[in-house]
């Protein structure tokens, strides 16, 4: 029975990101507004210093864990729908018009760091994010049972090492090399 929830919580949070995705990509981005971009990175253009992406990167994966654990694992797909509707019609959107904008012969640093940071943002924060609310819902599940007085595994919750660690690890370096990106290229 926990090993079917706990596939069920990952296809959860996987459709709640397509879906966003879907919506955001085809509705644009009026759908993508205030709310979305709460739990989304925002494009090198709208940031300010070189210290934003490491404070986004290692926040978004932060508050997805935090939001899951604190709404007991409902919120997740949620949040995951919202991440994607920012992804689709924002930072989709973006790296469609960046790619459409290089010319091999003449590479424009602009462009290829906006190619390079969306990238950077699809392929390493959202599944850091789509773990962390794994984890989240999972820590839930585990106060849920307890709270409810139900037996759970023995030794379930007192690991030495949690994977959050491990997942701030990740998205700080991700963020620094983010980081490094915007000071190299502004």
């Amino acid at each position: 029975m926990e090993r079917l929830l706990d596939q069920l919580f990952w296809f959860l949070i996987l459709a709640g990101w397509v879906a966003g995705v879907s919506c955001g990509y085809w509705m644009g981005r009026d759908l993508s507004g205030e709310l979305s971009s709460i739990m989304g990175i925002p494009l090198p253009s709208q940031m300010g210093g070189w210290w934003e992406p490491l404070l986004f990167f290692t926040l978004t994966p932060l508050s997805f864990y935090l939001f899951s654990q604190l709404f007991f694992g409902a919120s997740a797909p949620f949040l995951l729908f919202l991440r994607g509707t920012y992804d689709g019609g924002i930072l989709i959107r973006a790296l469609e018009a960046s790619l459409s904008e290089l010319s091999f012969p003449q590479l424009s640093p602009p462009s290829l760091f906006s190619v390079l940071f969306i990238l950077l943002v699809l392929s390493i924060n959202l599944p850091l994010c789509m773990w962390a609310s794994h984890l989240g819902t999972s820590r839930a599940t585990y106060v849920r049972y307890r709270l409810k007085g139900k037996p759970v595994r023995p030794g379930e919750g007192s690991s030495t090492l949690s994977p959050l660690p491990l997942l701030l690890g990740f998205s700080l370096l991700a963020g620094l090399f983010a980081s490094l990106l915007l000071g190299h290229f502004q």
